[in-house]
């Protein structure tokens, strides 16, 4: 007789958002390996972006940061943007200005 497991919540989430939540902690990783000031002003961002602009001033913790992107797929994705276009090299215009 073969038993049957019990899938757990996690197993329930649809696969993007499975994907998101366990890209949160690199994600959480990058922002936290960030050179000063900008490790602080993209953390000062983030913690905004997730409490709606009502976060206290403090740094928060990684554990925050990790919670927050895992539980917002609209914040992990931008989050990823934002790095994503902050480590990009910049490319010279072709306008004069």
């Amino acid at each position: 007789m073969r038993q049957e497991i019990a899938p757990t919540w996690f197993a329930l989430l649809p696969a993007a958002i499975r994907e998101e939540w366990i890209r949160a902690e690199p994600l959480a990783d990058a922002l936290f390996s960030l050179d000063e000031p900008w490790r602080g002003r993209f953390l000062f961002l983030v913690a905004n972006l997730a409490t709606n602009w009502a976060w206290g001033g403090r740094r928060p913790t990684w554990e925050e940061v990790t919670t927050w992107l895992g539980g917002d797929l609209g914040l992990c994705q931008y989050v990823r943007l934002l790095l994503d276009a902050w480590g990009r090299p910049r490319r010279r215009s072709a306008a004069p200005f």
